[in-house]
């Protein structure tokens, strides 16, 4: 039901482009010239309502990159006891135009206190569009594919690196 109510509020959303973009083309003597600038601005009026997205998608697809990984020693690691600290945990990030949360998992040696490994995840929400429609519970991205990241091992290296976790 709401993917139709999104592909209607689209449909609707698109039309007005069309209309707006023609209007402002109409006076544009040259009949190549004025399609060309009516369809520039309908893409361009109908990517406005997602630009936020795309920019805060670009800017957590280059977070996730850079330091959703897992930074470990495995040879200091292996057979420790380790306690898991999360600090930041689900902070906002101040300078993007979508809300992204960013998370950092220290695992600390429990008799030293010791870093034994680390890793960043992020999470990040829809923008502006998506959360003004509400048809997505979790104010899911329209633009991002999945919108969450964090080490691809980051659920099983404690088991390979012989991690016993404590809490």
């Amino acid at each position: 039901m709401t993917g139709l109510y999104l592909l209607a509020v689209l449909a609707i959303l698109g039309v007005a482009a069309v209309l707006v973009a023609r209007r402002i083309a109409r006076p544009i003597q040259n009949t190549s010239l004025r399609i060309g600038v009516a369809a520039m601005l309908m893409a361009a009026s109908m990517a406005l309502l997602v630009a936020d997205e795309l920019i805060g998608g670009y800017q957590f697809r280059q977070l996730c990159r850079e330091n959703a990984v897992l930074r470990i020693d495995p040879e200091k690691a292996r057979g420790r006891t380790v306690k898991v600290v999360i600090d930041p945990s689900n902070e906002i990030l101040p300078w993007t135009p979508i809300a992204i949360y960013h998370s950092h998992l220290s695992f600390l040696d429990v008799r030293t206190n010791e870093q034994i490994a680390e890793y960043d995840s992020y999470v990040a929400k829809g923008g502006w569009f998506i959360r003004m429609l509400g048809i997505s519970e979790k104010s899911a991205p329209i633009t991002i594919g999945l919108p969450g990241c964090s080490p691809k091992n980051s659920g099983t290296f404690p088991k390979q690196y012989e991690l016993t976790l404590i809490n």
